[in-house]
């Protein structure tokens, strides 16, 4: 397949062109939700008040684990990894603090992103055309161009795990110690931003096994534990300054994350029916051309098992090489993340895009009734993720449901009124005033709010929760909102309740 008349460089800049346009779409229509908060507010606390804590949350309050004390996270934010803080905060004080500016620093790292899978692709295949058609798949995949408009650190770990294998790959002919210790040096920044994005280490392993098998001794070992090492250290004096807290808020954010290590082909099982149906491509709740966007997985799947029993010769054994490690990707996001959280899903599409691109572009060049099919696939593919993008930007959640509903509790919430509510509404609130984010209404604390805000995503996914978990603090909360409250406010997003 020819690359056009456009040098490869143009038409990759294209693909970032396109990235970028319907991330800043999303960006700018999409309401911030709770998670955004629990990264974004340490870092907001750093550069405010120089503790580096959440001062939303209540300590009991977090609703994947009410009742457990998260001791001192007001002031000292240890449920996650540091750099996941440290590195918007760098980016607050040099551009300045806002909903917008947050996301941006998602949406660089989506580029830096989707540069190091376009190399990767270029480096295994040879292939210019293989490196374009990727990198306008993953321009355009629903959930790449989520995390590349969001708060959470997903892209930044993702980014960096990709920029760590391409380094590998584009260093290692000359300087195998360099690859490997840049390479190290950027999985390291990956796993301290967030533990998931260790997935990227297998790709190097099996890069390393491919290509540099006899080439490795005990010294590139030392070489790839250094980073790790510095990083633990520099970890460890921040932990020291208060053991219990750590322990605490790590063990209530770790619930439930290796339940699927007791049962691996269970999780594998749920890892196709939780994460991929029923909270990424086909919900319960999806009616009507919603439920066509199932196509999308089952056409990346497909391209793997498609390179996978291909003979190399007809694909490459590049190809073959990212479609074993869209399997390995599979299996350890499957067996060791039992959340099967749908926004993970930023570290494996891409890799299933680059695997879609090799099978498309292999068809392509062997013509007839193949070069129609791959078309067709392509077109699919990128029709049906641009459609479901768009769809979530038209609806502008942003404007027709948060700041309505930040504007009704500002024009009717006194100074000092308490406000429980999830966290995202620090955005429109302050983050030092009179929200609280506390799940459990004050089960806990015996504290009383002046108004409630209710959302279905966020507290009243957490209340069906608390049937299993606490049934009196279940029960707590539906006699307070029936009994003590009484709803004010509604839209398509939010209910607010006030106290009687």
């Amino acid at each position: 397949m020819r690359t056009g008349r456009l040098p490869v460089s143009a038409q990759l800049s294209l693909a970032a062109l396109v990235f970028v346009v319907l991330a800043i779409a999303t960006t700018v229509t999409k309401k911030p939700w709770f998670d955004e908060v629990h990264f974004t507010a340490p870092a907001v606390d750093l550069i405010t008040r120089g503790s580096m804590g959440h001062p939303v949350i209540e300590e009991r309050g977090f609703a994947s684990s009410p009742g457990i004390p998260q001791y001192r996270v007001n002031t000292r934010a240890y449920y996650a990894m540091p750099l996941s803080h440290l590195a918007p905060a760098a980016w607050y004080k040099l551009v300045g603090f806002g909903l917008f500016r947050m996301r941006a620093l998602a949406t660089l790292w989506g580029i830096a992103a989707l540069s190091a899978w376009s190399f990767i692709v270029w480096k295994l295949t040879n292939s210019r055309a293989i490196a374009v058609l990727a990198a306008l798949l993953i321009a355009t995949d629903h959930f790449f161009v989520d995390a590349g408009a969001d708060g959470r650190p997903d892209m930044m770990s993702a980014a960096l795990g990709a920029l760590a294998l391409a380094a590998f790959l584009g260093l290692r002919e000359r300087r195998l110690d360099r690859a490997v210790l840049v390479s190290q040096i950027l999985m390291a920044a990956a796993i301290f931003t967030h533990p998931i994005g260790a997935a990227a280490e297998f790709g190097i392993l099996l890069g390393a096994i491919r290509f540099d098998r006899a080439r490795l001794n005990f010294r590139h070992v030392v070489l790839a534990a250094l980073p790790f090492a510095i990083g633990a250290a520099v970890w460890g004096l921040y932990i020291r300054v208060d053991p219990e807290a750590f322990r605490a808020q790590m063990a209530g954010n770790s619930i439930g994350r290796f339940r699927g290590l007791r049962s691996p082909l269970g999780t594998l099982l749920d890892e196709i029916r939780i994460r991929y149906m029923d909270r990424a491509y086909l919900p319960s709740y999806a009616t009507g051309i919603r439920k066509a966007t199932v196509l999308i997985p089952l056409i990346y799947w497909a391209a793997v098992v498609g390179l996978v029993i291909s003979r190399r010769g007809k694909t490459g054994p590049g190809a073959a090489l990212l479609a074993t490690l869209a399997v390995v990707y599979f299996v350890i996001f499957g067996i060791l993340d039992g959340s099967k959280a749908p926004f993970y899903l930023v570290h494996i599409t891409p890799l299933l895009a680059c695997c879609t691109a090799c099978l498309i572009i292999a068809n392509w060049e062997r013509g007839g009734w193949r070069r129609y099919a791959a078309a067709g696939s392509a077109a699919l593919l990128i029709v049906l993720q641009v459609s479901w993008i768009a769809y979530g930007i038209r609806r502008e959640s942003y404007r027709n449901a948060y700041l309505p509903a930040v504007a009704w509790l500002r024009q009717h919430a006194g100074p000092n009124d308490l406000i429980f509510a999830a966290s995202e509404f620090a955005f429109g609130l302050g983050f030092y005033d009179h929200l609280s984010d506390d799940s459990t209404l004050g089960y806990f604390t015996g504290r009383r709010a002046e108004y409630i805000v209710m959302e279905e995503p966020g507290y009243g996914e957490a209340f069906r929760g608390f049937a299993a978990i606490n049934p009196a603090l279940a029960r707590y909360v539906h006699k307070t909102l029936q009994d003590d409250y009484h709803k004010v406010y509604t839209n398509p997003v939010y209910e607010i309740y006030a106290r009687r």
